[in-house]
């Protein structure tokens, strides 16, 4: 396992597409035995962040690390597993075949994991189907399935919670924790700011493509959400608590003319 070295690190990557700069000198790092979060409101950058992580898009400038190796080479994919919030699935497959697929790629022997991982995930039963034939809470367990099924020791998740049952989350976040106290990394990306406050050790938090700030939650909590929440922090951070108090006032506004 990767004890020794820090699970990921991100050194100031960047990505332009065109004259629009959507990541700009992002650097943080993800420590071996811990859990971190991405946070960030919608156009932060954290889904093109999570593709330069993974090795999927190549950074403009800066680099990326996984277990002290460069993410686009090979030994580096082999050490992470990534499931992803956008990426339509091989709906003409199984979930079987899709989780073999993932067994070829990596040239493994771990099928069997897989389908244990969907068995925990109580999707078993529709392995055999076709995904076109899933709903969407089944389709993010067979994501979770083939990104686990290796027993990767850098897992990243983008919105791991999202569509799933209570009883999967519930497994979900189980093994996020034990992931941790094995000495492994996990890497979330979530909107969840409760979640991410009561499970991550460190967060780091994007606003309009750059570092709005990081540090322990309990940390951003004293220092910018006045000792309240997370959320707190969060708005005070990137500049939406005026914002927010606006919309709350708003809505309330409106629910009164309502009545």
């Amino acid at each position: 396992m990767m004890t020794s070295v820090d699970g990921l690190e991100a050194r100031g990557i960047t990505k332009r597409y065109g004259r629009n700069t959507v990541v700009d000198s992002v650097s943080f790092v993800v420590r071996a035995g811990s859990v971190t979060g991405l946070l960030g409101p919608n156009g932060a950058g954290k889904s093109t962040c999570l593709h330069m992580l993974t090795g999927v898009v190549t950074p403009d400038d800066g680099t990326v690390t996984v277990g002290g190796i460069t993410a686009t080479e090979p030994r580096a994919k082999l050490l992470l597993g990534f499931a992803p919030d956008d990426l339509p699935l091989p709906e003409a497959l199984t979930g079987r075949e899709y989780l073999a697929f993932h067994d070829r790629m990596r040239g493994r022997s771990d099928l069997d994991r897989g389908l244990q991982i969907m068995d925990s995930l109580d999707v078993l039963d529709a392995v055999e189907q076709q995904i076109l034939e899933y709903s969407h809470g089944m389709k993010r367990k067979v994501q979770l399935a083939a990104a686990l099924m290796h027993s990767p020791e850098l897992l990243i998740l983008d919105e791991p919670f999202r569509g799933l049952d209570p009883d999967a989350t519930a497994v979900v976040g189980h093994l996020v924790e034990s992931m941790a106290r094995s000495g492994r990394s996990v890497l979330m990306a979530t909107h969840d700011l409760a979640r991410a406050e009561s499970m991550c050790d460190s967060v780091v938090i994007l606003d309009r493509g750059s570092v709005a700030g990081q540090g322990a939650p309990s940390e951003l909590v004293d220092r910018h959400g006045r000792g309240e929440s997370l959320e707190t922090a969060f708005l005070v951070m990137t500049g939406r608590e005026a914002d927010a108090d606006r919309k709350k006032q708003l809505i309330a506004d409106s629910l009164e003319r309502t009545i």
